[in-house]
């Protein structure tokens, strides 16, 4: 190879592995934004105790689509593949967060979601489609506040979390913690966390507009970022325990669960109602459901099914196979 040619050679290498550098650098930069975290595809089953009473048979699969909010979906999920013959078959077993699932329900693409709350937006979204739905309450969880590990704080009252994330406390250094200013994360509109943010939390009070650079679309977003090994221990965010606990664990040992008013979001101080921010979980159909959806949630009441709540890591609010044998 000539000297020219050798030259030209090298000059074109260079080229390639600068432009290469760019790209994996580029990569590096978006996977790092807040709001690059994926959600998890794939839970374990829970398996329900006995045999299922509620039988759906494959013919009548179609007619039993199901979606919901993120943290819903261990749930949801564990019933339909085993109360629904060759679920996931037609597609009828659906991994979606809140805003997709009332979109799905209204526009007959689910006959059952399962979520928190609806928000303003979507009870207008129903209406303005001339679509009426029916809410049953069916699981209790608590919405909790979490921070970093090696935050000194734990415990917040009512009224400093509303000071938080309305902007009356910035640092903190005013409710005993270092003297940082606190990093607030939170999730979008019509988000099932942001509707009980404002409805169960706020009461009304304005937040801190949302900032494209700290609003997080997924969930987990979140939890990693408060977790984060580069985080100096000024974050906090909000989302249901059982995400925090159950669906997040490999990241339990660097996050913290804030008690409210001296009060820790446990299975016990949900089921006695003493945590403060308690919210039930709904059943949403459409006034006029599938007799498949309608058999779905009336198992759902069931000890039975009430008992799949509870093992799956929620708070059931009626009685259970265990409480039948005791």
């Amino acid at each position: 190879m000539s000297i020219s040619k050798l030259s030209e050679f090298k000059k074109v290498s260079l080229l390639f592995l600068t432009t290469l550098l760019f790209i994996i650098s580029g990569c590096v930069s978006h996977q790092d934004g807040p709001d690059s975290i994926k959600e998890e595809q794939n839970y374990s089953i829970t398996k329900i105790q006995g045999k299922p009473v509620l039988q759906i048979p494959e013919k009548e699969a179609t007619w039993l689509t199901v979606a919901g909010a993120t943290a819903l979906y261990p749930l949801y999920s564990s019933a339909h593949r085993q109360v629904v013959e060759k679920s996931r078959l037609y597609d009828n077993l659906l991994q979606t967060r809140t805003p997709d699932a009332y979109d799905k329900l209204i526009n007959y693409k689910a006959d059952v979601i399962f979520v928190a709350q609806p928000s303003d937006g979507q009870k207008k979204q129903a209406a303005n489609a001339d679509i009426k739905l029916t809410y049953t309450p069916f699981a209790r969880e608590a919405f909790v506040f979490i921070v970093n590990a090696n935050n000194p704080v734990g415990s917040l009252s009512e009224q400093q979390v509303q000071d938080i994330f309305s902007g009356k406390i910035t640092r903190w250094s005013q409710i005993g913690g270092s003297d940082q200013s606190i990093q607030i994360w939170q999730r979008p509109e019509d988000s099932g966390s942001q509707t009980i943010m404002q409805a169960v939390v706020m009461k009304g009070k304005k937040m801190l507009p949302l900032e494209k650079s700290t609003e997080i679309s997924v969930m987990a977003g979140v939890i990693h970022k408060v977790a984060a090994y580069q985080n100096t221990q000024n974050s906090i965010g909000y989302t249901f325990r059982y995400y925090a606990t159950q669906m997040n664990k490999n990241l339990l040992k660097d996050i913290k669960l804030l008690a409210v008013n001296g009060i820790t979001p446990s299975s016990e101080n949900i089921r006695n109602g003493t945590y403060p921010y308690i919210v039930d979980a709904y059943m949403v159909t459409r006034d006029k459901s599938t007799p498949q959806a309608k058999k779905f949630v009336d198992w759902f009441l069931t000890p039975q099914g009430q008992q799949l709540v509870q093992d799956v890591g929620y708070v059931p609010l009626y009685k259970t196979l265990s409480d039948i044998k005791q």
